[in-house]
């Protein structure tokens, strides 16, 4: 606890605009990224970077930093970091990726020793999402997070009606379960490139528009034809 309120508080007096729920959200990624995260996988393999994935740096403490983020791996390996340009990665583990950063960057790094790599896999969410998009997630989150990061679906029923898709093949077509279990995304079975996908809610159409309106007009126009029917009857009846 100690050193999660130590963490927070340095990134406050060296950002001061930083508020203190982003300077949390910033400590979150860094738990992630670090002691919580990569560096204490044991299945982690040798050479974890893949051709379409990411690699998350963190350089925290430092929020300012123009490594922090997310840079995307191109289909031949290569991941382009600022200043020193592409570089294959693919070749390389975790610790020689960290070695490379703390030798070309080291003098844009506060404490080289606070610096977090891993690599993050690309899901796609489709359809009825709030942002529905690419999103290059760590595969330790859970689907939670996942669903989370695009907003969650349009409809409240969305997440019943979710669909896991590989390569165009149906995985499954029940999610609930998985939900419900908080697992990794790693322990579901979940991989790079997978999509996510729920029904987006009925467009409305002129047509539609009209179905809701038609028995409603239907019935004034009954009733505009009665008061004609009674006003000729009586017409009729007074005449005669």
């Amino acid at each position: 606890m100690k050193k999660i309120i130590s963490v927070v508080l340095c990134i406050l007096i060296l950002n001061p605009s930083v508020s203190i729920i982003q300077a949390a959200e910033t400590f979150s990624a860094w738990a992630l990224t670090g002691e919580a995260g990569l560096d204490k996988d044991p299945d982690l393999p040798q050479h974890p970077f893949t051709p379409g994935d990411g690699i998350l740096i963190s350089t925290l403490p430092d929020t300012s930093s123009f490594l922090n983020g997310i840079f995307p791996i191109d289909d031949r390996g290569y991941v382009e970091l600022p200043i020193t340009g592409k570089i294959r990665i693919t070749n390389m583990s975790v610790e020689e990726v960290k070695k490379y950063i703390r030798t070309n960057f080291v003098n844009y790094l506060g404490d080289p020793e606070a610096l977090y790599v891993k690599p993050v896999i690309r899901i796609s969410l489709l359809g009825g999402f709030q942002r529905p998009g690419l999103y290059y997630v760590d595969y330790q989150s859970s689907l939670w997070d996942v669903v989370r990061l695009a907003g969650g679906p349009l409809k409240e029923e969305g997440i019943y009606e979710m669909h896991w898709q590989r390569n165009g093949e149906e995985k499954t077509d029940d999610l609930t379960q998985l939900f419900e279990r908080g697992a990794s995304l790693k322990k579901i079975g979940i991989k790079s490139g997978d999509q996510i996908w729920t029904p987006s809610p009925d467009a409305r159409t002129f047509w539609t528009t009209v179905a809701e309106v038609m028995p409603m007009l239907t019935f004034f126009t009954t009733l505009v034809y009665l008061y004609m029917t009674y006003r000729r009857d009586t017409f009729l009846m007074q005449s005669r």
